[in-house]
């Protein structure tokens, strides 16, 4: 979710595969060896679209696995907003150049951090930190 998010918002970009006229977020520097669980993403979508076609978005998916991934680790749960909708393209480049390396200087991390909303050393901890658990 969270190198989703950082690409062009929760638009579940990072689901897309290769094609022709699709280079895949999975590869770009920060996500590939690191993003994973496709399948499993792929597995709900397909369960979800079974009983009601149509309806839910795979970035919608994205952001209910995040937070249940969280609150089952222990951590905090929080109420999801519905209604995203699922990107048609991906953007491997922008990619490359906002999600944040584990070699960016603070400066770097905080400003990619500002970029997409989050504001404050607190949110750079913990979803820094998130990695420890995934």
């Amino acid at each position: 979710h969270f190198h989703d998010c950082f690409v062009n918002g929760c638009d579940a970009s990072i689901l897309l595969d290769n094609s022709a006229t699709i280079q895949s977020e999975k590869e770009a520097l920060a996500n590939n060896n690191s993003a994973r669980g496709f399948d499993v993403v792929d597995s709900m979508k397909a369960a979800v679209e079974s009983a009601c076609p149509g309806v839910v978005s795979c970035a919608d998916i994205l952001t209910i696995a995040a937070e249940q991934s969280v609150n089952l680790s222990g951590g905090p749960s929080w109420t999801v907003l519905l209604g995203r909708r699922d990107s048609l393209t991906a953007n491997r480049t922008l990619a490359n150049l906002n999600i944040p390396a584990p070699t960016d200087p603070l400066q770097t991390l905080q400003s990619k951090f500002v970029n997409v909303g989050l504001n404050n050393d607190t949110d750079l901890v913990a979803l820094s930190g998130a990695h420890t658990i995934g």
